[in-house]
């Protein structure tokens, strides 16, 4: 299965891994200590575990898509992250928890068709864990004319 995970330069591993539909199976498959970027894409099967990239001294960005993760609790555990991008109930997990990790230095929230003002909303909870400026709000109000 380590074949799966080999770069285009022979027997080098790759420092970014694709694992869903269309691209790598499973996170096992993924990981490896050279591992630095870990993308989970599309997924009908059973959401995935975080565990074999727990302790992977160079992973710094993981991004999922919502639901993909079984755990996201398990993000925490991974020391080294800098940047993440999940989907809203991902992160409420996490904030809930208390469980943001503190190493990151970017974040993004993963979005499909929601109303984008609970969204904000999230994004203000995890700006103020750095004591970053709030996204700024403002309510138009007022006759738009006739519909075309």
């Amino acid at each position: 299965m380590r074949e799966e995970v080999r770069g285009r330069r022979g027997d080098k591993l790759p420092a970014e891994a694709k694992v869903g539909t269309g691209c790598l199976e499973t996170i096992q498959a993924a990981a490896h200590p050279a591992l630095e970027v870990l993308s989970i894409g599309a997924w009908d099967g059973t959401p995935f575990s975080l565990a074999p990239v727990i302790g992977l001294p160079r992973l710094r960005t993981l991004t999922a898509m919502p639901g993909t993760l079984a755990d996201p609790l398990e993000i925490a555990e991974l020391t080294a992250l800098e940047f993440l991008e999940i989907g809203a109930p991902e992160w409420r997990v996490l904030l809930d928890a208390g469980a943001v990790p503190r190493t990151l230095k970017a974040a993004a929230i993963k979005v499909r068709d929601q109303d984008h003002l609970p969204v904000a909303a999230l994004a203000n909870e995890i700006l103020a864990l750095w004591d970053r400026p709030k996204i700024t709000q403002t309510l138009l109000a007022g006759d738009l004319g006739p519909p075309i």
